[in-house]
């Protein structure tokens, strides 16, 4: 039977390693501290920092592995391509994997190679640095290993300039941060998967996020307002950027603006691993027929996949995300499931858990995902069923 090493053993490294032991393999992980989710359902595991690439390899060697792996995080990235390239397992360029986890990097590679930048892109490392450069007005400041919305500030008055730098340094963990242009626009995530030098944009999906009094609506809606002039611009420019940061294997996440200004793609962000909010694991197999998932357990351990799209349907996903407070009751809502539209629910929380005032993705009670024949059906059915499911989850 064949084993798979699976680098982390957190939240988001769960369903890999559950997938693994459905399709029939041993599993094995490692991650920093005992108790992480993953532990319960690997073949075996052993506690270790996923970056110590010394004793994560003596692990994957003491294994003998066919295979390693990660899913959900960049953190893990250059520990996975360490570990295939000594072992002589499939696996990204190791001077890929290393860039991966550094925003600025990335960026300044995309510009360096004449990809859509929108204007200079600068690191910073102290404050002994700030007055020496040049800020041009809006800009973006950010953490060169951020996640999520950590740290990020847009500037659109010189009097911002101090105080969003800042709060750059304060949400850095490594204490670098970046500044690059702010472009207007609308914001896409593009999903992709690269393989034997082909590129597969999966899905552009739009992400919808406004505030009310209590809490944000937060929509994302495959191909909702995308012209195929602009899908074929971004999946050009998408393709081009796979190339540059010489990536030829696995999922590829990006973050895109289509410009108010000139209507042309910029990639603002890189994230060399599978979309999260449900894009990988749920958005793209129900829109294109592919199943990211097996595909990157299949790729690790040198198997024939079925990486190209199957079709192209429109798939609108709702966070459920309500009123702060505690949940007191749960509904049976299954039977909604294939019924007006609605393709998926996913609940992640349970009768008794204290919802607090939305900060992050960890505070939301779940998701639901709904069908239509054109994107903007497709958001319509989704706003019913997020309206649907209130009735179904008791807060107070």
């Amino acid at each position: 039977m064949k084993k798979i090493l699976i680098i982390g053993a957190a939240v988001y490294q769960l369903p890999a390693i559950q997938r693994v032991v459905e399709l029939g393999y041993e599993v094995y992980c490692v991650d920093y501290k005992e108790g992480q989710p993953g532990f319960e359902f690997a073949t075996g595991y052993r506690v270790v920092d996923v970056k110590d690439k010394e004793n994560c390899l003596k692990y994957a060697q003491e294994l003998d592995v066919d295979g390693v792996m990660s899913w959900g995080s960049t953190l893990t990235l250059p520990t996975v391509s360490y570990i295939g390239e000594r072992m002589n397992l499939p696996c990204m360029p190791i001077s890929t994997a290393e860039i991966s986890t550094s925003k600025y990097l990335i960026r300044k590679k995309l510009t360096d190679c004449g990809l859509n930048s929108g204007g200079e892109v600068f690191d910073l490392h102290s404050w002994e640095e700030v007055d020496s450069k040049q800020y041009v007005v809006p800009f973006v400041v950010k953490p060169c290993d951020g996640s999520g919305s950590r740290g990020v500030y847009i500037v659109k008055d010189e009097a911002e300039i101090k105080k969003a730098i800042q709060y750059a340094f304060d949400g850095a963990r490594d204490k670098q941060i970046y500044v690059e242009p702010y472009i207007e626009g609308v914001e896409y995530s593009a999903e992709a998967y690269a393989s034997n030098g082909e590129v597969h944009v999966y899905s552009i999906v739009k992400t919808e996020f406004n505030w009310t009094k209590d809490y944000p609506v937060y929509k994302q809606t495959t191909y909702l307002g995308i012209s195929k002039e602009t899908e074929a611009l971004i999946t050009e420019e998408v393709r081009k950027a796979t190339s540059a940061l010489g990536l030829n294997f696995g999922p590829i996440n990006f973050d895109i603006i289509i410009s108010d200004a000139d209507g042309k793609p910029y990639i603002i962000d890189v994230g060399i691993r599978n979309g999260q909010n449900l894009i990988a694991s749920h958005i793209v197999p129900y829109s294109r027929g592919v199943d990211e998932l097996n595909n990157s357990i299949n790729i690790c351990i040198g198997n024939n996949m079925e990486i190209k799209p199957k079709r192209k349907e429109y798939i609108s996903s709702r966070l459920l995300i309500y009123i702060p407070g505690t949940i007191e009751e749960i509904k049976s809502y299954q039977n909604l499931i294939g019924k007006d539209h609605i393709v998926d629910i996913i609940m992640r929380k349970k009768v008794g858990d204290v919802l607090p005032h939305y900060q992050t993705k960890s505070d939301i009670c779940g998701w639901v995902l709904s069908k239509g024949e054109t994107p903007e059906e497709a958001s319509m059915y989704a706003d019913k069923a997020w309206e649907r499911l209130k009735e179904y989850i008791i807060i107070k």
